[in-house]
Order: C-alpha cells, then sequence, then structure tokens
C-alpha cells in the first residue's frame, strides 16, 4: 500500500509538501489492486479514464485519473494503475491578499504494474509495483520504488451480489533520506447488480496500517515515528452500464487517519470514469 509522509522540512517548504503528500495518499491508499474481483476470460480487458477531486480542512486537489486491466492468458490479468495528471493540490487561500502564491506542483502522476492470477475460484494472488516515475513538482522529490503482495477473496453469495477483499503487505523502499518499511491493507467491497436497468451500487472500507516506522536520515536530524498508526477509508459508488462496452462510475470516498504526519491526515473525494470494455 502506498503510505507517504513527512517531517523534518523548512516551514514553507514543509507545508507544500505536506500537502501534496496529504492528496498522493488519499488518492491511492485505497485501491491497490486493479479490482477484487473475478479476472476476466482470456482476451478481454477494461480501460477507465475519468477525473478526482479532493479536499481536506484547508486544502484541495484535483488530477485526471486512468487505469486499465487485460487477461492476456486464462486467469492471469495484467494493469496499470495510478496514471494520472496532478491539476492542482492547493491551500484554499493561496494567492489571496496577505497569503502565499499558489504552489506550482501540476504534473504526470506514478504508475503502478500489476498482475492477478486465479488460481481458486475464490481466490486471487496480486502483485503491484509501484515506479517511481511522479513529477517532483507533485511529490517534492520524494518518490519510492515500492511493492504491494495480496491475497484477495471474491465470492458470489446470490445471484448478482458480489463480495470481493484482500488483504496485503507493502514494502517502500528507501528513497534518499527516508525509509517507510512496510504497511498492511485489509479492504472489502459488496457490489449488487440491478439486472434489469445495468445499474451496480456498491459500498467498500479498507483499513490501512504501519507495521514499521518511518525513518529519516537528514543532516542534522534524524527520526523515526508511525508505527502502528492507522487510517481508514470508506467509500460508496456506483457503475451505470450504457451497453456492453461502455460503463459510467462514480464514487464517494473518505479517509480518517488516527495520526496526521504518518498516514497523511483526513480527506475527502468524488471522482467519475468512463470504463471502455473490450
Amino acid at each position: 500500500m502506498l503510505y507517504l509522509g513527512y517531517k523534518l522540512f523548512p516551514r514553507r517548504d514543509s507545508m507544500l509538501k505536506k500537502i501534496a503528500l496529504v492528496a498522493a495518499v488519499a488518492a491511492s491508499a485505497s485501491f491497490a489492486t486493479y479490482t477484487f474481483f473475478p479476472v476476466k476470460d482470456a482476451g478481454k480487458g477494461q480501460v477507465e479514464l475519468g477525473a478526482q477531486y479532493g479536499w481536506t480542512e484547508h486544502t484541495s486537489n484535483m488530477e485526471i485519473i486512468a487505469g486499465a486491466e487485460y487477461t492476456v492468458i486464462q486467469n492471469l490479468a495484467i494493469s496499470l494503475t495510478n496514471i494520472g495528471y496532478q491539476l492542482w493540490n492547493d491551500p484554499d487561500d493561496c494567492g489571496e491578499k496577505g497569503h502565499e502564491d499558489c504552489p506550482d506542483n501540476d504534473g504526470i502522476k506514478a504508475m503502478t504494474v500489476g498482475a492477478r492470477y486465479q488460481f481458486m475460484p475464490i481466490l486471487i494472488a496480486a502483485l503491484d509495483v509501484n515506479l517511481p516515475l511522479t513529477s517532483e513538482d507533485v511529490t517534492g522529490k520524494y518518490d519510492p520504488f515500492g511493492l504491494y503482495g495480496a491475497i484477495q477473496f471474491t465470492k458470489e453469495f446470490v445471484p448478482n451480489l458480489w463480495f470481493g477483499s484482500e488483504a496485503g503487505i507493502s514494502y517502500k523502499f528507501e528513497d534518499e533520506h527516508k525509509t517507510e518499511g512496510l504497511g498492511l491493507t485489509v479492504q472489502a467491497e459488496v457490489d449488487y447488480t440491478i439486472a434489469n436497468i445495468g445499474l451496480t451500487p456498491w459500498i467498500g472500507a479498507a483499513l490501512n496500517m504501519r507495521l514499521s516506522d518511518v525513518e529519516e536520515d537528514y543532516p542534522g536530524a534524524k527520526a523515526e515515528y508511525g508505527s502502528g498508526d492507522k487510517a481508514i477509508l470508506v467509500w460508496l459508488g456506483a457503475g451505470y452500464d450504457i451497453n456492453p462496452m461502455f460503463t459510467v462510475k462514480a464514487n464517494f470516498i473518505m479517509k480518517f487517519a488516527d495520526e496526521k504526519e504518518s498516514m497523511g491526515g483526513d480527506w475527502t473525494g468524488v471522482n467519475a470514469k468512463l470504463a471502455i470494455n473490450f
């Protein structure tokens, strides 16, 4: 899972990094893999493109989001997630009289390459590799290489009622002066399709927890913090099938963090996407 923190920067730089990292955590902390549900048949796939708007008590952010998954052979799918472009991520009062100018922090966001293998009808093994390709204007030079491995459980309990879940461990490698270590993610979603109108509402939740401290080593200053800190995400959404090829989706997301410094703080967001099935 992606966890980002901030600490030990000069005052202005710290504020800007904090703004960028809060949004990064919020946007990516919940959806580590492309989906919790069964791998599509060989040769089938989906591409998503949309936009996401989020806010905290004093900031707001906007980004373009995209992702895709394709089943290369039966039971094995590959994916690209966390692709996007940040349009802004600013304090609400920036640019106003008596306040600092809005930061220049638009730019490309990271890419995650993933794979899922359905080795049983109800069990899927998943692996995500986070590539450090995000623009420095977005991350403030903090963009570590990361791995996430998970086991998914998915089942249709009654016709059209699907349960999907995931438990996984992440590791973020050292990036210059910071090492984040291990994180735990447990998340689940319930979807119900109203077949006669092509509408699928869903509800989901995730628990993210640090299993080890964030370690920072800057000239003249060292810090270790965050082990055991948690964040909870809850989302509500729905998808509508325009036809077999096109689906529109929307989500409302809330994130609650019990330690602002290591887990990025509380965040609320909405997104809308167009999915193209092929």
